[in-house]
């Protein structure tokens, strides 16, 4: 039997390149085989979840001061006038408070007739007084000195939280509890035994939802409705991560035999 080799050029350096290849992948493929996959212990990761509804136990009042005046300087001194008077009478009713000024402005005000550019009518000079109290049942005395002062509006009245961290903390408890209690649950249902606590995470970041905001446009009355804060709801997530393994077996339990193997005659 006789083989024939027809010559082509560059057939033999094609052919050595194509050994090569073959040969370089099967070398891979073996080491590959002969690599060991690593991985990581059994796990289960669980999610938790807890809110607190607490009540408000502080206010924050930011009390608005107008003035108006034909130049800038009288309804900056009017301004100025009235805002001190304010801040001396809180003072004065609330020692332990924070109270103090912020926002102050002084903006012409433009009259735009038919015809013609806009022409300045005079000055606004507005003010914001700040208040932090730690008694929410003394609403009515703030809003009574705020009237007998000469202020002009509540532009925001907001319940917030004296010791927020605290309550933070709670929640975040909360839900880390929630979750282990998920993973002895499961654990328990699939026979599986918990290991290691392999990682803890914060889902997000604790939520604080305040209750709603009051304002009063127009202080004309020193007669204030009761206002209902409403809870504050501080809400957390927590993901917890343990190592799983087979429970161990129970005592009085027969492990099963091994099945015989065939007697070769």
């Amino acid at each position: 039997m006789y083989a024939i080799n027809v010559w082509q050029p560059g057939g033999r350096q094609n052919s050595l390149l194509r050994f090569v290849a073959i040969s370089l992948a099967c070398v891979t493929v073996m080491q590959a085989q002969k690599t060991p996959q690593r991985s990581g212990p059994a796990s289960v990761r669980v999610h938790g979840q807890a809110t607190l509804s607490v009540e408000p136990d502080q206010v924050q009042f930011d009390i608005g001061v107008v003035t108006q005046a034909t130049t800038p300087k009288a309804a900056a001194d009017q301004n100025a006038t009235q805002s001190n008077a304010l801040v001396q009478e809180l003072n004065a009713a609330f020692p332990s408070a924070s109270v103090k000024g912020i926002n102050f402005s002084v903006n012409p005000n433009y009259q735009y007739p038919r015809d013609g550019a806009p022409t300045i009518a005079g000055y606004t000079a507005s003010n914001t007084v700040r208040l932090l109290l730690n008694d929410i049942s003394r609403l009515q005395t703030v809003i009574d000195i705020a009237v007998k002062s000469g202020a002009n509006s509540i532009n925001r009245l907001t319940f917030t939280l004296r010791n927020e961290n605290s309550v933070r903390a709670q929640a975040l408890a909360g839900a880390a509890n929630q979750a282990q209690a998920g993973a002895e649950a499961l654990a328990t249902s699939l026979k599986l035994r918990l290991g290691r606590l392999l990682t803890v995470e914060e889902g997000q970041p604790v939520v604080v939802s305040a209750p709603r905001e009051v304002s009063f446009e127009k202080l004309q009355s020193t007669n204030l409705t009761p206002i209902s804060a409403g809870p504050i709801d501080v809400h957390a997530d927590v993901d917890l991560t343990y190592e799983v393994a087979p429970a161990a077996e129970q005592p009085g339990m027969k492990a099963p035999s091994a099945p015989r193997s065939p007697v070769k005659r």
